[in-house]
């Protein structure tokens, strides 16, 4: 594992551009220790969509800034929990904090009530261990060639003219930072729960669904 060096390794004027996205961050870039990624638990989107909020979690919440939210009895999805799921990706964003920010529905013809889900840049000053950068190399790289004509996604977000079905894997990660605020999502596709799956760790085509 390399030591977390992101606040000493960032700029002033770095920082100040990243002032959207840090929050977690060494939650939202990182796996629970252990984690067998052979062995991801399968959800269906819809189970996904339909997460409640983290109970008693509020906005900001200064008990988890470095600390993953704990199971509660009977969570069949807890935060940390590496989960693969399915569904046709509509969008592809660059974020300021470095992400790519990706939004999947279970429909083919909207991104509406979508999930969003995100993967690191896999340099160094952006993920926390070197075991992670392959991992997160590997989707962006076939993101971007596969999906984006071999162009980086606009920050605004890159909509994809035939949405294609993928399977995707990653670590279910609360985004409290979000707590109260309006539907999140871009192009006017709103995100159905503030659920995540971040970081993603693995994509994939699949064959879409008769």
């Amino acid at each position: 594992m390399r030591p977390f060096l992101f606040v000493a390794v960032l700029t002033a004027a770095t920082c100040a551009a990243w002032s959207q996205g840090v929050e977690r961050w060494s939650v939202k870039t990182s796996v629970p220790d252990g984690t067998n990624f052979s062995k991801a638990t399968q959800a269906t989107l819809t189970d996904l969509l339909a997460l409640p909020d983290a109970p008693g979690v509020t906005h900001n919440d200064k008990r988890y800034d470095s600390a993953r939210i704990p199971a509660q009895a009977g969570d069949k999805f807890p935060e940390g929990q590496l989960v693969t799921t399915t569904g046709w990706l509509h969008l592809v964003a660059g974020e300021t904090d470095g992400d790519y920010h990706i939004q999947i529905s279970a429909s083919a013809t909207t991104g509406d009530h979508c999930l969003i889900v995100e993967v690191p840049n896999p340099d160094p000053k952006f993920t926390p261990s070197a075991d992670l950068e392959p991992k997160f190399a590997a989707v962006r790289d076939l993101i971007k060639t596969k999906m984006l004509a071999g162009k980086d996604p606009s920050v605004s977000g890159s909509v994809m003219q035939h949405p294609v079905y993928v399977t995707v894997t990653g670590i279910l990660f609360f985004d409290d930072a979000h707590v109260g605020d309006q539907p999140r999502g871009k192009k006017g596709m709103k995100a159905a729960t503030l659920w995540e799956l971040h970081p993603v760790t693995a994509i994939a085509f699949a064959a879409q669904p008769k």
